[in-house]
């Protein structure tokens, strides 16, 4: 179930820096990201999670970071918030890990197009995107990539038959893939109340720097900068 204060949606995005690797469904109603906005955009800052083992580089530090499971109940990850207004998120990217069923998604950089097609069609059926596509993190490894739509018919009486139109309050972006190590994401861009084409950006830009860390070896690294900067507040006192 999902707790926003708002109807959320997962949402993909039409990218200038994914390059789709099989032709995307209704990519014309995809949210658009210009160049202008892509050239201004950088991420000055790197998020480590420890308990979750992953790093992503990101527009600017989190202004807090809540578990993922508050937004979605039995979902594990977090969720780093870059703006907000009391308890409701303006803007921030969640991140979850054994975001799919291993079995249900396969290898994405194996398919063939017609598979890739026929796999992103069903996703999309069944989920009320506006557009989907499979694109290129990098030179190995695809993702699924796609954006939520405003307005979604539903069956309001449960008769099989299309009889109402749901309408969201805004639309989100969202990316599915796996990292070299086999680990399972997804991370979903909120912008309420509309997806600016500058954080829609940045968010096409944090996935392809999302990558696994070893946690004890970032914890070690914590440690010993813990240890100097101690050693150094030693020194500076013995000197006065």
């Amino acid at each position: 179930m999902r707790v926003y204060s708002y109807m959320a949606a997962a949402a993909l995005g039409a990218s200038l820096f994914l390059t789709p690797a099989v032709p995307a469904f209704a990519a014309e109603q995809m949210p658009a990201a210009s160049t202008e906005a892509s050239a201004e955009v950088t991420l000055p800052y790197t998020y480590t999670s420890q308990q979750y083992g992953f790093s992503i580089q990101c527009p600017q530090k989190p202004v807090g970071v809540i578990p993922a499971n508050l937004l979605y109940e039995d979902r594990k990850g977090e969720v780093l918030i870059f703006d907000n207004e009391e308890y409701n998120i303006k803007y921030a990217w969640v991140v979850l890990t054994d975001a799919f069923d291993n079995k249900s998604v396969p290898d994405l950089n194996k398919l063939k197009p017609e598979e890739a097609e026929k796999l992103l069609s069903a996703i999309m059926g069944s989920n009320g995107y506006e557009g989907i596509m499979l694109v290129n993190l990098d030179a190995k490894n695809k993702a699924i990539y796609a954006v939520t739509a405003k307005e979604v018919e539903v069956d309001e009486d449960g008769d099989g038959k299309i009889d109402g139109v749901a309408k969201a309050d805004t639309q989100m972006a969202v990316a599915f893939f796996r990292t070299p190590k086999g680990n399972r994401y997804g991370v979903e861009l909120i912008d309420n109340p509309d997806l600016r084409a500058s954080s829609l950006v940045a968010f096409q830009k944090g996935i392809t720097t999302l990558k696994d860390v070893d946690t004890k070896q970032v914890k070690n690294s914590k440690a010993v900068k813990s240890s100097k900067a101690a050693d150094k507040k030693a020194s500076k006192k013995k000197s006065k």
